[in-house]
């Protein structure tokens, strides 16, 4: 277990054990930021942090040391020519204390400790930009993602800079 004192939290490496607690924390994440129950329920599928994808992914889960419950999650992807970051959720009661931070920190140092040749993106919800802005992340691009009331909606490519 790796410990990040600022943040008061431990790192260990997710199992399928947590599958169930990590889409909770997952879903409860994303509705904090006061999407429509609709969407909500459409996302069901892409919010869950199944076994399977535990197994075959680098899951980095984050525990506070001070309560003995996890507070975050993230998982880092190899995608061929680039490493991406996905499913960075922080318990609602957990944000701005440090644990996103301390989670992406985590991931971007295993990423260039083994392949520092890759780029690291993320697929960043709207309200998530600002915060990888703040973590050194650039706009490199986007994706289309429709919602029903907002054909046009998309989600930021964003791209972290070898140098960070």
């Amino acid at each position: 277990m790796i410990d990040d004192a600022e943040a008061g939290v431990a790192f260990r490496h997710g199992t399928a054990l947590d599958a169930s607690e990590l889409t909770q924390l997952a879903r409860d994440a994303k509705a904090h930021w006061g999407y429509p129950p609709e969407w909500l329920a459409e996302w069901g599928d892409d919010l869950a942090l199944t076994p399977d994808y535990i197994a075959s992914h680098q899951v980095f889960v984050a525990e506070s040391v001070d309560e003995d419950a996890v507070v975050g999650v993230c998982a880092l992807a190899e995608h061929g020519d680039h490493w991406q970051l996905e499913h960075v959720w922080v318990a609602p009661a957990s944000q701005r204390r440090g644990v996103g931070r301390a989670l992406v920190d985590q991931a971007i140092s295993v990423a260039r400790a083994r392949r520092p040749d890759l780029t690291i993106r993320v697929h960043a919800d709207p309200n998530a930009v600002g915060f990888y802005e703040r973590l050194g992340a650039r706009r490199i691009g986007r994706i289309e993602a429709p919602m029903p009331g907002a054909p046009s909606r998309d989600l930021p490519v964003l791209e972290f800079v070898a140098d960070r």
